[in-house]
């Protein structure tokens, strides 16, 4: 059980549960750790005071020496720094070990030492020496004696768990479940509306796929509740500070389900001080562009297969000088031209040559075609005596040749061309003939409709197949060659001024400060102050370190080749739920995704699961065996106090039974509540929606607690208490494998509390 305050004075020298503890005052475990944390506490304010007045420093006044670009570097360091340290300060302290030969140490979010006798304060929980705070246990105690968990607000030490591992002293310990009493007080503890962190309470399990190597894809299989996604982010953070130099630079991507679940994790990693992470969902995954319409899965499911390439490289061929008749070109000043199908074919060849993007090939296009046309001045009027490449400009410079370059080789945007090919029949039909007609008008929609999540793949294919017009490019790479000619013709110029006031002065030494005009003209030039991670987000074509995807069970093969195209090493980790699948009624395996575009990978499964009590979690498992009878049901870490609550009601109350639940909730749970439900119910919920807005428009932040959405808007998310709202369903092998599945999902959302309203006997 926890230690609470100091109640009595005890002795200077104790055993407490395993730790020695010697002062000369009179102590306690809290009264300790109390004293310890102020301590941090005062050295972190020393540092960010220091970190702060060095960012003022170097923002004020450049150093003497640095260019723009390197002071915009140490610009970076000094605020990512102080933005660590600033994050850092809460739950800072959270552990402690005592090892084999009498040394003690204390884990927490940073490292840390004291400036004052360079003593360390504080342990990385990242750093090797940490391991064992989270891997020991009586048996395998890797050189510990004890380990001790601390749980704090911003300032204050609430309670200490102190474990022996010792064998001799397991017995001083008394009720056994006081070993993870700390866990417990984190599972226990009301949930926000983000996402904390689990460094203080890892497990062991979880540990290791945590510290696993960066190299290679892992597959991270778990039911609800067994911590996936935490065990993602402390991964993250973790390879993060171990590979500091690396991916730092190249960044950390991580690719969550919905909008809302990216908010909900957003501070985890800046709690742990680290910046270096883009965070995106599949319909954000192309900078610039997001998916904001739906489509039925069945149109979903067809665009995430890998056959679809093809289809989309015959569809980018066919903008290629299309149609193989005669073309009229119409010079101004001179009689028409006819450009024959073979001559046409030629072109196309030419333009073609190689495996150059269409857009990048645009040039190559109008040089042949360029070429074909000079052959057939040539022809009907004889050799010019101008130069050919004067010809060739003066050509080019033609509207009739400009009208005929944009018609047979257009420079398409791949949203323009993804909107285009499910719009227009004709195209759709040449890129995907002989399709069945229910799939067909699945996929055809008007142009204006807006792109879907699955779309988003294929605009990234297609963005590779299309690749950039390369001469704005190269305009710009030549005004850039200019514009540093210029400035390095200014900076020698400068240093000669320099040079003759020396010699007017009678200097007899060089120049006081001895710089050549290049290192004089970088000091001038203008350095892109953003981060990498920022680079990253606004670049397709960043190649990240790492990949991180959550709720992976639902990314499709064309969404892995899209990830795996930002990260060519497969250096990924993929968290998920085989029995969480429903993108469709087919059965999912990691394999099947996998295989066909990872050849080499490894799985590891969660077993705990530590958020949906036992009661909650055997309801739940009970309406997925409705789909797979021999599914297990996870060992969970509390079977919890509340028994689920099943309310039936007629079909047209079911919205006003969802709500009146929800409010009961509310009144009933410190923390969040979680309404999941189909769309049709949400609209009876608007009126509680409203007043719960009201409430925390008006200061009430308490009242900021209510979630409403669908059993796939949920994925990932938990609340303290959740409704589940079932409309009535048919009988029950009517109902396909992907609405259990949903049913399954939303059922083990709860941390506390269940209710479901049902209109029906979908739960029994």
């Amino acid at each position: 059980m926890p230690t609470g305050h100091p109640g009595r004075v005890e002795s200077t020298v104790r055993r407490t549960r395993g730790i020695d503890i010697s002062s000369s005052l009179p102590t306690t475990p809290v009264a300790e750790e109390q004293a310890a944390l102020d301590r941090i506490r005062d050295v972190v304010a020393e540092l960010l005071e220091q970190e702060t007045a060095y960012l003022r420093a170097t923002l004020g006044q450049p150093s003497e020496g640095l260019n723009l670009t390197e002071r915009d570097a140490l610009v970076a360091h000094h605020a990512q720094r102080v933005q660590g340290l600033q994050t850092a300060q809460y739950g800072l302290l959270f552990g402690g070990v005592e090892t084999d030969e009498g040394g003690r140490f204390r884990i927490g979010r940073l490292g840390l030492s004291d400036p004052d006798d360079g003593e360390r304060l504080l342990i990385d929980w990242r750093a090797p020496v940490a391991r064992a705070f989270y891997t020991a246990t009586p048996l395998h105690r890797e050189g510990l004696k004890a380990r001790r968990r601390i749980t704090s607000t911003d300032r204050t030490v609430t309670a200490v768990y102190d474990e022996p591992l010792l064998v001799d002293d397991l017995d001083d310990l008394g009720d056994a479940d006081s070993r993870d009493a700390a866990l417990m007080a984190a599972l226990d503890r009301p949930r926000s509306q983000h996402m904390s962190d689990i460094v203080g309470t890892i497990q062991r399990e979880q540990d290791a796929i945590i510290r696993g190597p960066l190299a290679g894809t892992l597959v991270v299989q778990g039911g609800p509740g067994t911590g996936k996604t935490a065990v993602a982010l402390q991964r993250a953070a973790y390879l993060l500070y171990e590979h500091r130099n690396r991916l730092s630079k190249s960044v950390v991507l991580i690719v969550g389900p919905n909008v809302r679940f990216l908010e909900y994790i957003s501070q985890v990693l800046p709690s742990l001080g680290e910046d270096s992470a883009v965070l995106v969902t599949p319909s954000t995954l192309v900078p610039g562009v997001t998916a904001t319409a739906t489509e039925a899965p069945l149109a979903a499911e067809f665009k995430g297969r890998l056959d679809i390439v093809a289809a989309l490289k015959q569809a980018v061929r066919a903008f290629e000088v299309p149609n193989e008749g005669t073309r009229m070109l119409r010079p101004a000043g001179l009689k028409p031209m006819t450009l024959d199908g073979r001559m046409l074919q030629r072109v196309r060849t030419r333009g073609r040559s190689g495996s150059t993007p269409h857009n990048a090939a645009r040039p190559k296009f109008e040089k042949a075609l360029l070429t074909e046309i000079l052959r057939l001045e040539d022809e009907e009027h004889g050799s010019s005596s101008m130069e050919d490449w004067e010809r060739r400009a003066d050509w080019a410079e033609d509207p009739a040749v400009q009208e005929l370059f944009d018609e047979l080789w257009p420079l398409l945007d791949p949203v323009d061309v993804v909107r285009g090919l499910f719009s227009d029949p004709a195209q759709f039909d040449a890129a995907f003939p002989r399709l069945e007609p229910v799939l067909r008008a699945a996929l055809l929609r008007p142009r204006e409709h807006g792109l879907t999540p699955a779309d988003i793949p294929l605009v990234d294919e297609l963005a590779e197949l299309l690749g950039e017009d390369p001469r704005p490019a190269a305009a710009a790479a030549a005004r850039a060659r200019s514009d540093r000619a210029t400035d390095l013709e200014y900076a020698q110029n400068v240093l000669d001024m320099v040079t003759d006031a020396d010699a007017d002065a009678d200097h007899v030494s060089a120049p006081v400060s001895i710089v050549s005009a290049s290192a004089l003209a970088d000091r001038q030039a203008a350095g892109d102050g953003r981060t990498p991670a920022e680079r990253a987000m606004s670049d397709r074509e960043w190649v990240y370190g790492h990949v991180i995807v959550d709720e992976a069970q639902e990314t499709s093969p064309m969404l892995l080749r899209a990830l795996i195209r930002r990260c060519p090493t497969r250096s990924m980790t993929l968290v998920g739920d085989a029995n969480q699948y429903t993108a469709t009624d087919a059965a999912f395996t990691w394999a099947g995704l996998l295989d066909p575009q990872v050849p080499r990978w490894s799985r590891t499964d969660l077993t705990v699961n530590y958020r949906t009590p036992g009661r909650i979690m055997r309801l739940a498992t009970g309406v997925l065996r409705r789909v797979d009878p021999g599914a297990p049901e996870p060992t969970s870490a509390r079977d919890g106090d509340h028994e689920p609550r099943v309310v039936r009601v007629d079909a047209a109350r079911l919205g006003e039974a969802a709500a009146r639940a929800a409010a009961e909730a509310l009144a009933e749970s410190e923390g969040t509540v979680g309404v999941i439900a189909p769309l049709g119910v949400h609209g009876a919920l608007r009126e509680l929606r409203a007043d719960e807005a009201a409430k925390a428009a008006a200061g009430d932040a308490a009242s900021d607690r209510l979630w409403v959405g669908t059993p796939d808007d949920a994925k990932g998310l938990e609340f303290d208490a959740v409704v589940v709202a079932v409309p009535p369903m048919p009988a029950h092998e009517a109902v396909s494998s992907a609405t259990w599945k949903r049913l399954y999902v939303a059922l083990t959302r709860p941390t506390k509390r269940l209710t479901v309203v049902q209109a029906g006997d979908a739960i029994g």
